[in-house]
């Protein structure tokens, strides 16, 4: 397949399928990413450690970003 090609597929896409498509290119791209999975490796061992938010704290984060239009 072509880059030719595969552009022509792209710009026959839906909205909704370009922001699949885009999903998984940068997917692919962060796994190839050493920094990215070291970053992930870090935030795995912070919450091992019990760094983490219950259910309840999430949801008032959520909110208040809600009320502030975000």
């Amino acid at each position: 397949m072509t880059t030719t090609h595969i552009r022509e597929q792209i710009d026959a896409m839906s909205d909704e399928d370009r922001f699949f498509a885009s999903a998984y290119l940068q997917h692919l791209s962060n796994e190839a990413d050493p920094q990215h999975k070291a970053a992930l490796a870090a935030r795995m061992t912070r919450m091992d450690e019990g760094h983490k938010f219950t259910l309840d704290q999430l949801v008032d984060v959520h909110q208040e970003l809600e009320r502030q239009g975000l």
